[in-house]
């Protein structure tokens, strides 16, 4: 399987492990400063993802900044990619939660009955959304935060590590 990840730094790395662990053998990047990425191979530059429809059947965006998560994920919607949702092995997704596409769920994290995670959401490490939350588009819980029962995300929300809604 293929897949294209949108920037090439540190997180980018992680991600491209994530996928090697879900069976994707053929990953490739975009980046606007290949000298300095630290994932490979760049194959062009993000403003290049259009050039890149058909010759990837799957497209995720693996950057940390909200805004451009889910500006760039757009664009993949537009483009029609299929954008994935990738799941580290040892991470709990209760079978009754919903994940919109572009969710990223890392080692260890866990998401509860009837959570649901909007487009382009990562979960870092540890972070936990207990049941009936909605975490809002663009979201991302950084490594040990917890979301507590019922409660709402509202998009592009930068949840801090260890920190707590409740």
């Amino acid at each position: 399987m293929n897949l294209l990840i949108i920037e090439a730094g540190s997180f980018s790395t992680e991600i491209e492990e994530l996928a090697r662990l879900l069976g994707y053998d053929d990953i490739a990047f975009l980046d606007d400063n290949p000298d300095k990425a630290l994932a490979h191979p760049v194959i062009g530059a993000i403003n290049d993802i259009e050039k890149y429809c058909g010759q990837y059947d799957n497209a995720i965006v693996a950057l940390g900044n909200n805004k451009n998560r889910i500006n760039y994920h757009g664009i993949l919607e537009s483009c029609g990619f299929n954008i994935p949702v990738l799941i580290h092995p040892t991470a709990y997704v209760s079978p009754d939660a919903t994940l919109a596409p572009g969710c990223i769920v890392r080692t260890f994290a866990v998401v509860g009955r009837f959570a649901e995670l909007g487009k382009a959401v990562i979960l870092n490490i540890g972070a936990k959304v207990d049941h009936h939350c909605v975490i809002g588009d663009g979201s991302y819980l950084l490594i040990n935060s917890v979301v507590r029962a019922s409660q709402r995300v509202e998009p592009l929300t930068w949840l801090g590590a260890g920190q707590v809604i409740q």
